[in-house]
């Protein structure tokens, strides 16, 4: 099982009329299950319910929302896909610089495919649906920590990349405002 300092969750929220969906998403190391862990579908008025499952946690938003008290900053979808993708190219320009000094007999890691949310060719949501977009967008960033992790463990395999990141696989970065 994994250790609690090893789950880091998002929130992404959506709203339709009055009714607000909350989805939880650990970004953090796999750990064996969905990293869609919870959802919930609350009237808008229910602040201290809405608070509580948004307090502490970053929240992607949809489309435009109601402010949520508490939560731990908005996440900027780019800037972390960015982040990602900006970390990868890294790894692949230490790795290239490695083989080149050893001789070049290392094999290139297959580097996961970075797909921004929005881009991933899951089914859109359909119009007047408030779950679906919410449901998607959680999909979506469960793909991108998938990915991300993917390419942790590719880089914990190499010692010479280590140094990169540290010795412990990372969460995604999530880059928040």
């Amino acid at each position: 099982m994994a250790d609690s300092s090893d789950l880091h969750s998002l929130a992404v929220l959506g709203a339709a009329g009055e009714r607000l969906v909350i989805w939880h998403v650990n970004v953090g190391a796999a750990v064996g299950e969905s990293r869609l862990s919870g959802a919930w579908v609350l009237d808008g008025s229910r602040t201290v319910e809405v608070e509580s499952l948004t307090a502490g946690y970053p929240v992607v938003e949809t489309g435009e929302g109601p402010r949520i008290a508490g939560a731990a900053g908005i996440v900027d979808v780019e800037a972390t896909v960015e982040t990602v993708r900006s970390a990868v190219e890294s790894a692949d320009a230490q790795f290239a610089e490695h083989q080149e000094a050893t001789g070049g007999k290392l094999t290139r890691p297959q580097w996961p495919v970075i797909v921004p949310p929005g881009e991933v060719a899951l089914p859109r949501h359909q119009t007047g649906d408030p779950i679906r977009p919410v449901l998607t967008l959680a999909r979506e960033f469960a793909d991108l920590a998938d990915a991300w992790a993917s390419f942790e463990s590719l880089r914990l395999a190499r010692p010479f990349l280590v140094e990169l990141g540290g010795p412990h696989a990372r969460p995604l970065p999530l880059a928040v405002r």
